[in-house]
């Protein structure tokens, strides 16, 4: 975003220029003078090349939701990806009174986040969902005018070419796609007078926003492909200050992200079709690197961190021919190498980025500690972190400390570890641990100072922090101090961005394994399922499906074959208003936590403020 002015003697020579001055005195303004380089381009671009009157311009047009239902469905996969950093990026903001939107390319707001009180004041400007905003139709605008120039724009109250948006803030972002070209855009708009510094914090969020579901997109359009992750900053390990390299499997550069092009000082263009190794110098072939491990590139004299990802198939390929290899009848079954594969675990961008930190830390060397509620996830999370880490050489070994039988079992198979095996050791429910296993443990963590030398990883799992088991006497506090390396919190499920698309993918899967591959969810049954608040999380949810699943006997599945407890709960509240708010799921919340709201606020993830908010605005539309 340009701060420069327009001003120059030229400038006031331009009859252009002098007509944007004489607009902005009959509104009170100080003419030209005070709008950006990039604000003035787009305000004589409305005046010569669209032939736009700032104070006769038609509101934006709407599509019907039979028009925009098309384009939701063409864009599917895209948007799975989109909607949850969006989601995020609006329970970020929402206490700040913006709305959030992403934007198609033609200029349509496709998913729109604004909260119910501001949504009023905000349409009275046209910005509604489906709403269409090109430059050449609506004047300088944050959407229009960010797809016009490709790049980050901040349009900021009177800034606004047309009249009626005089009073809007809009901060904006691109999203790229392939070949450079925008896929999408970020906007955040608010109807409330914010200073400069604070605009540029927003435009800050917003653009790694946008690179975030970039990255996201990029990989998965190259799933299949091998992928060189560069980092500018060692220390950074933020998805967004990634930029990423589709590699072939000979080597050879197939695309990147705009990020790279940042990091290199480079056009991606000019790297299509160059070998990788000869382009980072570097001393091994890329079939020879490991996959996780963090490498050194140089590039134009200056060193970067990277990694190298391999293909999905090649991964599944790798841990399939592990796990039949490895597995043996003799295995205590509290102690066992596990088949990762089978494991399901829906990435969106959020847990993505936690997989992200996760893995960096454990190919350091550091111990991983997952938290988490019951059903959060936690498990499957922890083996599908081990799967991307470590290659096709690693043994994994899963210990089910509530399931521990003998101390010598343990104690064996750190003898094992300690042979020098590639191995990475994931410890679920070390809050059931006895003090005895404990010690071997310990006594395994103090003898084996070299863990990232070689090559040996540890994952932690947890219901509770490791600091609250020690106050409670259940943890050694010299096992925590050895185990302190780096925490990754999994949220609950009420609070996934992604909830639909959680309950749409686990259905599939569940009506796939009992072999009713045509049953459907009813509407009402969405609704439920969607606004429950899940205090048992995934695998409530997921035995939940099974349920009512198993007692479907015709193509939809019915509220009458969900467990009875979860219809009980949520049968008070009207299924239309519900789909409209978050009553529910507030409601059933300060039931589940007493009554408590400070407890209630952070079970649900929001700030006291918020929820005070939401709750007088349901009393309010009950009164009326």
């Amino acid at each position: 975003m340009s701060d420069t002015r327009a001003g120059t003697a030229t400038e006031l020579n331009d009859p252009l220029a002098i007509e944007i001055a004489n607009i902005r005195k009959s509104r009170g303004l100080n003419g030209a003078l005070d709008l950006p380089d990039l604000v003035s381009e787009s305000w004589k671009r409305c005046l010569s090349d669209y032939n736009l009157l700032p104070d006769s311009i038609p509101r934006a047009e709407v599509l019907s939701h039979s028009e925009l239902r098309p384009i939701l469905e063409e864009r599917e996969d895209f948007l799975r990806i989109a909607e949850p950093e969006i989601e995020r990026l609006f329970q970020r903001l929402v206490d700040s009174e913006y709305l959030v939107s992403l934007a198609s390319s033609q200029g349509a707001m496709l998913l729109f986040r604004c909260d119910y009180q501001y949504l009023g004041e905000l349409a009275g400007s046209g910005v509604i969902p489906g709403s269409i905003w090109t430059e050449d139709r609506q004047g300088t605008n944050g959407i229009g005018t960010c797809l016009r120039v490709g790049k980050s724009v901040s349009v900021v109250g009177t800034e606004h070419y047309g009249a009626a948006t005089q009073d809007l803030t809009c901060l904006t972002a691109p999203v790229f796609g392939r070949k450079g070209a925008i896929e999408c855009v970020i906007n955040v708009t608010t109807a409330r007078s914010a200073d400069i510094r604070m605009n540029r914090v927003v435009q800050s969020i917003v653009e790694r926003a946008a690179r975030r579901i970039e990255n996201g997109h990029f990989g998965r359009l190259h799933r299949r492909n091998l992928m060189l992750r560069i980092l500018d900053n060692a220390e950074n390990s933020d998805m967004a200050e990634e930029g990423q390299i589709a590699i072939s499997e000979s080597g050879l550069i197939l695309e990147g992200t705009s990020q790279v092009a940042r990091l290199l000082k480079q056009p991606v263009d000019e790297l299509i079709g160059t070998s990788a190794t000869e382009l980072f110098e570097l001393d091994t072939d890329l079939s020879e690197i490991r996959p996780g491990t963090p490498i050194m590139l140089q590039y134009g004299g200056k060193t970067l961190r990277a990694m190298l990802s391999v293909p999905e198939t090649r991964r599944q390929s790798a841990a399939l021919q592990t796990g039949s290899a490895r597995m043996s009848p003799a295995t205590p079954w509290a102690l066992k190498t596990v088949d990762l594969v089978k494991e399901d675990l829906r990435i969106n961008p959020v847990l993505s980025q936690a997989m992200d930190r996760a893995q960096r830390l454990l190919s350091s060397g550091l111990p991983v500690v997952v938290t988490g509620e019951t059903g959060a996830g936690k498990t499957s999370f922890a083996k599908a972190v081990a799967r991307h880490c470590f290659g096709e050489d690693t043994k994994i070994v899963f210990v089910d400390c509530a399931a521990l039988e003998a101390r010598s079992n343990l104690s064996s198979l750190f003898e094992n570890r300690l042979q020098g095996q590639r191995s990475c050791l994931i410890i679920d429910r070390i809050d059931e641990m006895s003090e005895a296993h404990q010690s071997v443990l310990l006594g395994l963590l103090e003898s084996d100072r070299q863990a990232a030398v070689n090559g040996i990883g540890m994952i932690v799992i947890s219901t509770q922090e490791l600091s609250e088991l020690v106050k409670e006497s259940r943890l050694r506090p010299d096992l925590l101090h050895r185990l302190k390396g780096g925490q990754i919190a999994l949220p609950p499920l009420r609070n996934a961005p992604d909830i639909e698309l959680t309950v749409r993918d686990l259905f599939r899967i569940e009506r796939e394994l009992q072999e009713k591959p045509d049953l459907e969810l009813d509407d009402d049954v969405r609704l439920v399922l969607q606004h429950y608040h899940w205090p048992g999380n995934l695998r409530e949810l997921r035995n939940s499906l099974r349920h009512a699943i198993a007692l479907s006997d015709g193509k939809l599945v019915r509220l009458d074959q969900l467990p009875q407890d979860i219809v009980e709960e949520i049968a008070r509240k009207d299924l239309t208003a519900r789909s409209q708010s978050e009553a529910s799921k507030i409601e059933a919340a300060l039931r589940y936590n007493g009554g408590n709201v400070s407890l209630t606020a952070r079970y649900l993830g929001m700030s006291r403020a918020t929820l005070y908010r939401k709750i007088q605005i349901q009393k309010a539309r009950e009164e009326t």
